[in-house]
């Protein structure tokens, strides 16, 4: 069981556990999608168990399981960093300019009647 099944099986829409808990509606969207864990004040955890009508466990597990289906890539997606930006040496790849400017921009300028 993850966060949102959690929150499904409760009978909670998003926007009614950000309210209840005093919290964003993003907030609730990320740990559903595993993007952060709830990190929340004894006094609020106590209140999302009484929300989600669950144990600690339940809730531990639920947000556990949210964080690893996170990490299954989409086919095809892309990967946020290429894996060789970094050299051996430990430094980082020099980025070179592909299209260097060959005219001056003075003379596009006149050219647009500026």
């Amino acid at each position: 069981m993850d966060m949102q099944v959690l929150r499904e099986r409760a009978g909670l829409s998003r926007a009614e556990v950000a309210f209840r808990l005093a919290i964003s509606e993003t907030s609730v969207r990320n740990w559903e999608a595993g993007r952060t864990e709830p990190t929340m004040t004894p006094k609020k955890y106590l209140d999302a168990l009484r929300l989600f009508k669950c144990t600690p466990e339940e809730l531990a597990a639920a947000s556990e399981k949210s964080i690893n289906q996170r990490h299954k890539r989409k086919p095809g997606r892309p990967r946020r960093f290429p894996e060789n930006s970094v050299n051996p040496s430990g430094g980082v790849n020099q980025v070179t300019q592909v299209n260097p400017v060959t005219e001056s921009p003075s003379f596009h300028l006149k050219e647009a009647g500026y």
